[in-house]
């Protein structure tokens, strides 16, 4: 991401946090770096920092923060796309690609590809409208041995190449928040009367948040009155959520809790689901491309 578009992510950020206060600054924002922002409120100095929420989590096996897996995987899938447009022998096969743990590295993309489309056009024969799952004894590339347990092939004319990165667990609010607070106070920042932090969600699995029991969801994260934020804001995926030192966590916008949504462990035995996971139907697939459609067409409104 280059400096401006980061600075443009940021800016929208704090528009959102002004938005769920329903607070408008004395004068338009300014830019800086740590904080990110300032601005004046009835005549006081308040600074902004901004981050992206990070699970910290390891893919299968331990050898690659989830992040930077989903980040080769992102360059992948695009490669991906060029790459069968060239290919129009294999435009109709739909390949789930089950990954064992890390992504393979940019220099590689262009052999892992020809090795699958090798793998398709010796299967092509024997595919259908249903999957067939391939396992590792079956592959002849070596790129393919490394890093796929499994893929899922079948016909499909609207056919894309995905991966099981597209789902997976998403841990309620926690330890993780508190980590990320800590972090942050470590900096040395400018001087403001009140220094905020804002942490924002995205759709990624590794950056997502989503929180079923709305501002209950946080009761999991511990004590922030050491730091130096007097309040801290997290946009989540479905409601924005604030901390500050008088009354703790706070609901500023969503919809509130129920109480007739299913648990975190409930749905924590539906993502650990094996058939979920390598979604052999392709299922999970569509559902988190519609559920990054929907997060998209509500941020562009």
């Amino acid at each position: 991401m280059t400096k401006i578009k980061q600075k443009q992510e940021e800016r929208r950020t704090l528009d959102s946090v002004l938005a769920a206060l329903d607070l408008r600054p004395d004068a338009d924002p300014v830019e800086g770096e740590t904080p990110d922002f300032t601005f004046l409120s009835e005549a006081r100095i308040i600074g902004v920092e901004i981050t992206m929420y990070h699970s910290g989590e390891l893919v299968e096996g331990g050898l690659q923060v989830r992040r930077q897996a989903e980040a080769e995987w992102d360059a992948l899938s695009a490669a991906s796309i060029e790459f069968l447009k060239k290919r129009p022998d294999i435009q109709n096969v739909n390949a789930g690609l089950m990954f064992i743990g890390p992504v393979p590295p940019k220099r590689d993309h262009a052999a892992f590809m020809e090795e699958v489309a090798a793998f398709i056009k010796q299967k092509e024969g024997k595919l259908g409208p249903d999957n067939i799952a391939c396992r590792p004894h079956t592959f002849t590339g070596p790129l393919m041995k490394k890093y796929l347990s499994t893929i899922y092939l079948r016909t499909d004319k609207h056919a894309i190449w995905h991966s099981n990165l597209a789902a997976g667990f998403v841990a309620r609010p926690g330890p993780r928040i508190a980590a990320i607070v800590a972090d942050k106070s470590k900096k040395a920042f400018r001087p403001a009367e009140e220094l905020w932090l804002a942490i924002q969600a995205s759709h990624r699995i590794s950056e997502l948040i989503s929180t079923i029991g709305g501002v209950e969801d946080f009761v999991d994260v511990p004590s922030l009155d050491s730091y130096k934020f007097s309040k801290i804001f997290v946009l989540a995926y479905n409601g924005a959520f604030e901390w500050n030192r008088e009354v703790g966590w706070r609901q500023l916008t969503g919809e509130p809790s129920s109480g007739d949504n299913p648990s975190f462990g409930d749905l924590k035995d539906v993502l650990d689901d094996p058939e979920w996971l390598s979604d052999p139907g392709g299922k999970a697939d569509r559902e988190a491309r519609k559920a990054i459609a929907e997060m998209r067409a509500s941020k562009d409104h």
